[in-house]
């Protein structure tokens, strides 16, 4: 395995049997979930880490799959309680989660904002924002070119302050584009989209224009145990935009299914 578990920056909140394991989407920081992880708390210990070659995790030696980081990630969370453990995964981190619940077999899972089954809605030179960081003279546009792919249309106006939080990160945020991009070349989409039997809880934002609705329903429709749940004011990055609003879902679907 190329990764080396040991070199993963890692942050854990909470205590407790329960577990869930936060997987970022393409070149995002752990912080992504900074809105998400305060309503998930009291329920057990939560995990979440900066992938290799992302934020404050070097790169590995040589390129990753999916299967490796799955491999990596379930290290991390070792050892654990009895208790369940719940997979989380967020646009890429979403592929990653499906990897794990395919090899892994973990207690339940949740794909929040995953695409790739059908081709992103929004324009490519707006998507390439979210990788490519931005001169100093340019923020306006590339904030305006990030929302109008991965955000609802007025989430600047409607709360400019995390809007603002949320531009920074995604702007700032050290990433390898070969490394992250590398992962969806060597564990090609078709060999785990619905492909694994837990129970699973999908959150899209009602905007979302990269994971969009086919990849949800679709989803659905292949994995019978699953729970699809749209949140509103919401596009691709809903657990920022309304990190608050993803965790109550997440807690009240944990209710519901006794994990």
């Amino acid at each position: 395995m190329s990764i080396d578990p040991a070199r993963i920056h890692t942050r854990v909140d909470g205590e407790g049997e329960r577990t869930f394991l936060l997987i970022n989407g393409a070149g995002q920081s752990l912080h992504t979930w900074d809105f998400v992880v305060p309503g998930l708390v009291e329920l057990g210990r939560i995990v979440r880490f900066d992938v290799p070659g992302v934020g404050e995790s070097p790169p590995p030696c040589e390129p990753y799959s999916f299967e490796e980081l799955g491999q990596a990630a379930m290290q991390l969370v070792e050892p654990r309680g009895a208790g369940s453990l719940i997979v989380v995964g967020h646009a890429w981190g979403a592929r990653a989660a499906q990897v794990i619940a395919r090899d892994h077999a973990p207690d339940a899972v949740v794909i929040g904002s995953g695409g790739g089954k059908y081709p992103p809605q929004a324009s490519p030179t707006d998507m390439q924002t979210a990788t490519s960081g931005s001169d100093e003279g340019d923020i306006e546009a590339w904030n305006e070119r990030f929302e109008r792919a991965y955000c609802a249309p007025g989430f600047g106006v409607r709360d400019p302050e995390r809007a603002e939080w949320l531009f920074r990160l995604a702007r700032t945020t050290p990433s390898d584009r070969a490394v992250v991009m590398g992962a969806m070349e060597r564990s090609p989409v078709e060999t785990y989209w619905g492909r694994f039997d837990r129970p699973t809880l999908l959150l899209y934002g009602a905007d979302d224009l990269v994971g969009h609705r086919e990849n949800a329903e679709d989803l659905q429709r292949r994995l019978p145990r699953s729970t699809l749940v749209y949140i509103d004011e919401a596009g691709h990055f809903v657990i920022s935009e309304q990190g608050e609003r993803f965790a109550a879902e997440l807690r009240r679907w944990v209710d519901e299914q006794d994990l």
